[in-house]
């Protein structure tokens, strides 16, 4: 009896021991792995951030790369966050001057267009009744925010959780928000360009109904416009202005500061980028890394195939394409990859999980 007692111990002690010894196998192995995968990203972050340039480079191979950073732990980075807000609001300053505003103009000064800054805008009384006091947020009091493009990337995303969880949220060109599972529906900040205006928005003075029905849909969002940018882009601006102020008084309407639209376009052209002037994509995601404590991007991919090699239209709304002697999106991305690669903002490319990255 003793000695089967015995063999049933040493039994159970060799059995304990093998296991004990399989799970230890397992969680080195598995350590392991972690470690080579943290190495792998590692340098998979180093090589983009280095580069120059997405010209010339094998978009099917940058696709892939792109895919695996994805797949890699995306963490917020605070010394670099911070240097790039410090940087902005240095050279540009957000969080006072995206808008034109009372408390930035006086009456009776004199606006520089963006574009061609010999031309100049007088801030008459007319002028000065049409600019809120001050921008519609206060200084710090953004938490997380989601800047969202309207690429095709956002077909089938199930993105639109993750963005409506957003504190702020900022929209581009009056993009239609009806595939609300993939886009969302909250909006604080939308804008649209002198150009959209001119073509889908005529005769506002007498019809301002299709222009006010469309901004129903972002709620009391504010509409930003370029006014001044160019002179061409003021009429149409304030057209839009004096339409939806009858046909839609609770619709603020804002005007971006040339000021702000100028240097922020100097601050990215000494940092490398060489279009003729900045998307709208970029300048709000600059303006969001300046006054946002935590930046997620969505939509931005310029590409005509996904990550998985699979055609996409431009838009997820169409398949009209940028002004390529305006904007260099691929460019512009390459520059946003980084900054998520640097952990200064998250970018979203591909499916969503429905609670975003702390």
């Amino acid at each position: 009896m003793h000695y089967l007692v015995l063999f049933i111990l040493l039994c159970s002690g060799t059995l304990l021991s093998i296991t004990l010894i399989d799970y230890y196998q397992h969680q080195r192995d598995g350590f392991l792995d972690s470690v080579q995968k943290s190495l792998q990203c590692r340098t998979l972050r180093e090589r983009l951030v280095t580069m120059t340039t997405i010209k010339k480079v094998d978009i099917a191979l940058f696709s892939q790369e792109v895919r695996e950073l994805m797949n890699c732990p995306w963490r917020l980075n605070l010394t670099h966050r911070e240097l790039y807000r410090t940087e902005l609001w240095s050279c540009c300053n957000a969080s006072d001057r995206l808008m034109v505003t009372r408390q930035n103009t006086n009456l009776n000064q004199s606006l520089s267009y963006e574009i061609h800054r010999w031309k100049k805008r007088k801030v008459d009384q007319a002028l000065w009744e049409m600019l809120p006091q001050t921008v519609p947020w206060s200084k710090g009091s953004l938490s997380h925010c989601a800047v969202v493009g309207s690429g095709g990337i956002l077909q089938n995303s199930s993105c639109g959780a993750e963005i409506d969880n957003a504190d702020y949220v900022i929209r581009f060109n009056l993009a239609p928000i009806n595939k609300s599972y993939d886009v969302g529906v909250k909006t604080d900040l939308i804008t649209a360009n002198p150009s959209q205006i001119n073509k889908g928005y005529t005769d506002l003075q007498r019809n301002p109904g299709h222009l006010a029905e469309v901004l129903s849909f972002y709620g009391h969002a504010d509409l930003l416009l370029p006014a001044f940018s160019s002179a061409s882009g003021t009429a149409p601006c304030f057209k839009v202005y004096h339409a939806l102020r009858k046909a839609r008084p609770q619709q603020e309407v804002v005007f971006f500061h040339p000021d702000y639209l100028f240097e922020l376009g100097r601050f990215w052209r000494h940092r490398g980028q060489r279009a003729r002037r900045l998307s709208t994509g970029l300048m709000l995601a600059s303006t969001a890394l300046e006054i946002c404590e935590q930046v997620h991007l969505y939509g931005f991919w310029p590409f005509p195939l996904d990550l998985s090699h699979n055609p996409l239209p431009h838009h997820y709304y169409d398949n009209v394409g940028p002004n390529r002697r305006m904007h260099t999106m691929p460019e512009e991305f390459l520059l946003l990859l980084q900054l998520h690669s640097q952990g200064a903002l998250q970018l979203h490319v591909g499916p969503c999980t429905l609670i975003p990255t702390p």
